[in-house]
């Protein structure tokens, strides 16, 4: 027998007086928690409004980042202008981005927060690559861009296609001038009719009618074209819906001569 053991002495519950002890005292946990978040619940929503109040923590400085080129920037400022005083963390980044594209010469925007309250606004400018015969201009993504009242670039070509096809003819062109690049040749004007068939114009002639199975038929033209490249100013039109070559037109002479 070991001297001076730990002797704990524990009350005895029956049974049914534990089952209720335990209930009751389960129950007056659960009351602690509701009252305590119903206590603090008044109080959180009150710092939450607080902090998210318009104007609380306002954008405190905007960094523009991009060659801005064209772009006019009195109106870039005047965009931007109206979201200074919004809340810096409930700002809608989406809307300013809008508000900036819809500035002249504006290509690409993309705005992201920087902590502790700056705005970064990256601008990439309009690179316009083509005219749209219906009205406005192309940028290189192939996609429609209006600069009314602004001088536009020259020398830059014509496209003339159903609404809608802008992006498509875009793509196309770039097909078509990587296989006449090599021959020294270029696309003034580009047609793209309602069926799907297609036409250009080079730059100093002659016109070419390509149909539909536009990239084998120009792919036979070029191929051949150091040849008549010395008749090239006597051409008037070059047919290339043929199976098996193709039709020239002349500007002189009394009718067509086919290759």
């Amino acid at each position: 027998m070991s001297v001076g053991a730990d002797i704990r002495v524990r009350p005895t519950r029956n049974r049914r007086t534990s089952r209720w002890y335990g209930r009751f005292r389960g129950l007056n946990r659960r009351h602690l928690r509701i009252a305590a978040f119903a206590l603090s619940a008044p109080f959180a929503a009150w710092g939450l409004h607080s902090l998210l109040a318009p104007g609380r923590f306002p954008v405190r400085s905007v960094r523009v980042v991009g060659h801005l080129g064209h772009i006019p920037q009195p109106l870039l400022v005047a965009a931007i202008r109206p979201f200074l005083s919004q809340d810096f963390y409930t700002l809608p980044l989406d809307q300013v981005g809008a508000a900036v594209k819809a500035v002249p010469w504006v290509g690409s925007v993309r705005v992201e927060r920087r902590f502790p309250r700056t705005l970064v606004i990256h601008v990439k400018r309009l690179h316009l690559k083509a005219q749209w015969a219906r009205g406005g201009w192309l940028d290189a993504q192939g996609l429609r861009a209006h600069l009314d009242h602004y001088e536009q670039p020259k020398g830059l070509p014509l496209f003339q296609g159903p609404a809608g096809t802008e992006s498509a003819m875009w793509a196309h062109y770039g097909r078509f001038e990587a296989l006449l690049k090599p021959v020294g040749l270029t696309i003034a004007t580009l047609t793209l009719s309602d069926r799907g068939a297609w036409r250009a114009t080079l730059r100093g002639g002659p016109k070419v009618v390509l149909g539909h199975d536009s990239y084998a038929r120009l792919a036979r033209f070029v191929a051949v074209f150091p040849q008549l490249e010395s008749e090239r100013a006597k051409m008037r039109q070059v047919d290339l819906r043929y199976t098996n070559g193709f039709a020239i037109g002349w500007k002189t002479g009394s009718g067509d001569k086919n290759d």
